[in-house]
């Protein structure tokens, strides 16, 4: 899969507004729409079933295996979408859902690697500030100390905490899509939080604002229909009329088939409802990462990332094989000392270079070719 380059000049904030505002168009690619409907539908069914059958076999471990399994079938499915909706925002010809899925199952784990690294690097900068909170305990110098360690400790944690919520795990998901590698993203979103920071953090507040409009418009129109039908099913619900959450939850802790078939339906139905706000999120939070990359040169970054990890790897390295001279020389045993007589050889096993005739140390010369001997 390749990436795509933009190679036109970057949108103003107002154009990349307005350009937003185009994410609603995510309404009519009816593949994505599909898929998104089967994503939700399919994570439903298996840890709705799964969960039901753990209650009644008291199974903690099969409600573990039920949501693990309902959580496998939303994140691939919703990366397929999601790498549906990318090509859609660069204008690239779109592919069928069995493409989407199998993609979708080759590149998905890179998020995976870049959320724990990202959480990595978070949980780094706590250690380092807690042992520098650590030291400002010291008498005399430490009031002193975390006058100045407070504010600058507040600052790195609310800048890393806001760069990780609202730029590294949004964008995360339209870098991979777009075909990036791991390093690759994390390249591109550490020079997107150095240098467009406060601009995506507007353009994710505003995709926010009109993703929750339209979820409140679908589900108040989900929600007065379900209310009003299921007052009417009351009678067949077998609940005399009452439909409130305890006389629910006492008919399903019942085993009433009919409370078991709503709760199945009114789940189905929610994650129908659901589909056209993550729709629109999806290719919102692409066209945002598509406008923060236009026209940006990555290749500075991503080498500084390479050399980076070439050094850290190297010093591993080195440090591995220390470690292992260290280990082998401490299991060696000990070997006594040659003797230095033994160095020398004796007298008389002396030989003359030319005719390998034996001669004393003192001979100045070979006594039976007579040749000088040094």
């Amino acid at each position: 899969m390749t990436i795509s380059t933009q190679t036109h000049q970057p949108l103003p904030f107002s154009s990349a507004v307005g350009s937003l505002i185009e994410a609603t168009d995510a309404i009519r690619n009816f593949r994505a729409i599909a898929l998104l409907a089967l994503t939700f539908i399919s994570a439903v069914l298996v840890g709705g079933v799964l969960t039901m059958l753990a209650g009644g076999m008291s199974s903690p471990l099969l409600v573990f295996v039920g949501g693990l399994m309902a959580f496998l079938v939303m994140f691939y499915g919703s990366n397929a979408v999601g790498i549906m909706l990318m090509r859609d925002a660069q204008g690239q010809p779109g592919m069928s859902l069995v493409d989407a899925m199998l993609v979708s199952l080759y590149t998905s784990h890179r998020l995976i690697a870049v959320v724990f690294l990202e959480f990595l690097i978070v949980l780094a900068a706590m250690i380092t500030i807690a042992i520098i909170l650590f030291v400002c305990k010291i008498p005399v110098l430490g009031p002193v100390l975390y006058t100045v360690v407070f504010p600058l400790s507040a600052i790195v944690l609310g800048v890393l905490v806001f760069a990780l919520f609202y730029v590294m795990l949004p964008l995360a998901g339209p870098a991979a899509w777009s075909g990036a590698t791991i390093f690759q993203i994390i390249a591109r979103l550490n020079l997107i939080v150095r240098t467009k920071l406060v601009s995506v953090i507007l353009l994710e507040v505003l995709l926010f604002l009109i993703t929750t409009f339209v979820a409140l418009l679908i589900f108040g129109v989900v929600g007065t229909g379900v209310s009003l039908t299921s007052g009417m099913s009351a009678g067949i619900l077998g609940l005399g009329g009452q439909m409130n959450m305890y006389t629910l939850a006492s008919g399903l802790n019942g085993g009433s088939g009919y409370i078991i078939a709503a709760g199945l339906g009114g789940g189905l139905l929610l994650a129908a409802a659901a589909v056209v706000p993550g729709l629109i999120f999806t290719k919102g939070v692409c066209i945002i990462y598509l406008n923060a990359t236009r026209n940006v040169d990555f290749s500075a970054s991503e080498a500084s990332l390479n050399d980076g990890l070439a050094t850290v790897k190297k010093k591993a390295e080195e440090a591995r094989d220390r470690a292992r001279a260290l280990a082998e020389q401490a299991a060696a045993p000990a070997t006594p000392a040659a003797p230095a007589a033994s160095a020398a050889a004796p007298a008389d096993s002396l030989q003359c270079p030319s005719c390998k005739a034996p001669v004393a140390s003192d001979d100045v010369f070979c006594g039976e070719c007579a040749h000088k001997l040094k």
